[in-house]
Order: structure tokens, then sequence, then C-alpha cells
């Protein structure tokens, strides 16, 4: 009898070791999860407020400053969800509500023009901005958050923008190459932006200057390489004159 009670004891005791196991590690689990979930949010929290940071440098739409907002604003709603004791996250997320709201009532279609980059290094700093704007605004679509009209004319926005960062960069290339005397090159890469734009159904004011620069420098070439040509043949011919003048005279 004693050892009936003494096994049933040990039996409990094992069922309340096991329970309490399996209890710490769902907590822990629960735990994980919480630090997980935070993490994730609050990194992009940090990385759509640094692409807001970063307006000045492009020319953001309304519908973009909405959708990186929303996404702040989704974000910050299920940190303070999975942690609701912090207050901080309340004051950010109705701070972040606020800036919603203003942003559809004052921020116009699009805020400012494009700017060519002025260096190799803003050239490539631009490129990458907008390659994380379209990469955001893919998610954000994808996920059911932005619309399919609104994510089509914004994505070719953006599309067209990296198109002018990277045009003007050729221009820049294309006089450093004329300053050079390396005609051929200059030549190829003017052939190549006349080319890309000449296909572009959508071509806006600035685009469309771009392409008359490309065309004003390719006529440009053109007629140095006819003058030189020009030039080539009357030495050629004035060479063949004299040459006819000076030959030694044959003797009959």
């Amino acid at each position: 009898m004693i050892l009936t009670l003494v096994l049933i004891t040990i039996g409990a005791l094992l069922f309340l070791v096991i329970v309490y196991n399996m209890l710490q590690q769902y907590r822990q689990k629960q735990v994980a999860e919480k630090r997980s979930i935070l993490v994730r949010h609050n990194q992009i929290v940090n990385e759509t407020e640094e692409l807001l940071l970063n307006a000045g440098q492009l020319p953001y739409s309304r519908t973009l400053v909405l959708t990186l907002y929303q996404r702040m604003q989704h974000s910050l709603k299920t940190m303070l969800e999975t942690d609701p004791g912090n207050s901080q996250l309340g004051a950010r997320l109705n701070n972040v509500r606020q800036q919603v709201q203003d942003a559809k009532d004052n921020f116009p279609p699009v805020q400012g023009n494009f700017r060519r980059p002025e260096s190799d290094q803003q050239a490539l700093h631009m490129l990458k901005l907008v390659k994380r704007l379209r990469h955001v605004v893919r998610q954000e679509h994808n996920s059911g958050k932005l619309g399919a009209q609104a994510f089509v004319a914004e994505d070719r926005r953006l599309e067209l923008v990296q198109l002018k960062i990277n045009l003007s960069n050729l221009l820049k290339r294309v006089r450093v190459s004329i300053n050079n005397r390396e005609t051929a090159a200059a030549r190829q890469m003017l052939e190549k932006g006349k080319k890309i734009l000449a296909t572009l159904p959508d071509k806006d004011e600035q685009l469309l200057n771009i392409e008359e620069t490309l065309l004003e420098w390719i006529n440009e070439l053109d007629t140095k390489q006819q003058q030189a040509e020009q030039q080539q043949e009357e030495q050629e011919n004035e060479k063949s004159e004299l040459d006819v003048l000076f030959e030694p005279k044959r003797k009959w």
C-alpha cells in the first residue's frame, strides 16, 4: 500500500514537472515571438522613416508618402497590440495618424521636380533610393494595402525617375568623352539613349528635354564629322594638285 502511494506520488510529481516544463516552454515561445514581432516591425518603422527623410532627394508623390506613413502606422499598431503597456508606442502611433491625415489634406500630387545628380556618388545614392521605394510599394501592393491601379501608376512613375537618373549620368559621361575627343564612345552612348527614349510612350517634359539634348549632340557630332571629312578631302585634293605641279617632267 505504501509502495503504491509512493509510486502515485512520484508519478504525480513527474506529471507536474512535465506540465511545468511545457508551460515554461510555451511562455518562452510567446516571449520569443513577441520579441520577434517587435524587432521586425521596429525595423520596418525605422527604414520607412529613413525613406521619408530622403524626400528632398527625389520628387515624392502623395500616393508614395501616404503609402509610407500607412506602412509605419500598421507596424506601430501591430507593435502596440503586442506590447499594449508601452506608452511611447501609443504616442508614436497617434503622431503618425496625424501625419497620414496631413498628407491626405495638404500634400501635393507630386512634390518637387527631378534634379539631376551632381556626382556619380549622388546618382548611385538616388538609384538605391528609387530601388528601395519600388520594393516597398510592391510589398504594400502584395499585402493588399495598395490598390492595383495606384501601384501600377506609382511604380511606373518611380521607374521613369530611375530612367532620368541613368540618362542624366549618361549625358555627363558623354560630355566627358566629347571633351576627351572620344567621339566614337560619345556617339555610342548618345545612340543608346536615343534608342531608349524613342520607344518610350509616356515621356514627360523632362524626358523630352533630355531627348532633345541627345539629338542636338548627335547633330553636332554629325556636323563636326562632315566638316572633318570635307577638310580632309580638300587637303587631299590640294595635295594632289601640288603633286601634279611638282612631279618630275618627262623627257620625250
